[in-house]
């Protein structure tokens, strides 16, 4: 019988459903050339429901959001087993895969939600690192859509193939220029339900929520397995480890038991 050990990162996401055929060629594409890609339909309603369950169930243990409390929640995999799906879902690893050339590390699912009144972000990248030479990227992200991602409830915005410019927003304009909207910017809307996977070199931002309500989404982030500038802990800890399948454990690198 195979171990864990054994078991190559390739072998994994063949296990998890990951062929050449799962993306269309268009999508693919896209992603070469735009830098992201909008899944319709990943999550059926009654996921969104469960999803945003189990969101729901954590941000009530931890008070975010709320007064004296985290804005947000990190590395949820360990924290509920009501998000799994989106660790392990095929379309959306195989669009992370083609952005980092199959070599992935699962850096888990984050919460995010942006409440009513949050302000439009910054352009950035996902990154801390040196700009990309020879698309051979270190970053890529998921963004799953809980609710209806509109103009008005704070859409992310997205300066297609900004990630070709091997460069950083921070280094081609000032902290002003960053924060205003960008010429050739698109906003990225969905249905509930949709996940856009994108190349985390490609410029973007959260806009304002300007509507009355929360805007739930979470984050399903990777690296290049072997990138040298993303040191953070990508640990599981031992009940989510005992939890998941070896395959899904594979996506992860660190061996040691993660700890609060």
């Amino acid at each position: 019988m195979q171990t864990e050990d054994e078991m190559t990162l390739q072998q994994a996401l063949c296990q998890l459903g990951v062929r050449d055929d799962t993306l269309t060629a268009a999508e693919k594409a896209q992603l070469d050339t735009e830098g992201y890609v909008l899944l319709q339909g990943i999550l059926s309603a009654d996921e969104v429901s469960a999803v945003r369950a189990a969101l729901e169930g954590v941000y009530a243990v931890e008070c975010t959001g709320q007064k004296d409390g985290p804005a947000e929640s990190s590395y949820m995999q360990n924290k509920t087993a009501g998000l799994d799906l989106c660790l392990t879902h095929a379309r959306v690893l195989a669009g992370i895969a083609h952005v980092l050339d199959g070599q992935i590390k699962s850096f888990g699912i984050h919460g995010r939600p942006h409440p009513p009144g949050g302000e439009q972000q910054k352009l950035h990248v996902d990154y801390n690192g040196p700009a990309p030479e020879n698309k051979r990227y270190a970053v890529a992200n998921s963004l799953w859509m809980l609710e209806d991602f509109t103009a008005q409830n704070g859409a992310t915005r997205v300066v297609p193939g900004s990630h070709l410019w091997e460069q950083r927003p921070e280094d081609a304009m000032d902290e002003e220029e960053r924060a205003q909207p960008h010429p050739d910017e698109v906003l990225v809307q969905g249905a509930a339900g949709t996940v856009v996977v994108w190349n985390s070199h490609l410029w973007h931002g959260t806009t304002a929520n300007r509507s009355d309500t929360i805007r739930h989404s979470l984050t399903s982030f990777y690296c290049r397995r072997d990138d040298p500038h993303m040191v953070f802990s990508s640990a599981l800890s031992e009940e989510a480890a005992a939890r998941l399948s070896m395959a899904a454990r594979c996506l992860f690198a660190d061996t040691q038991p993660w700890t609060p």
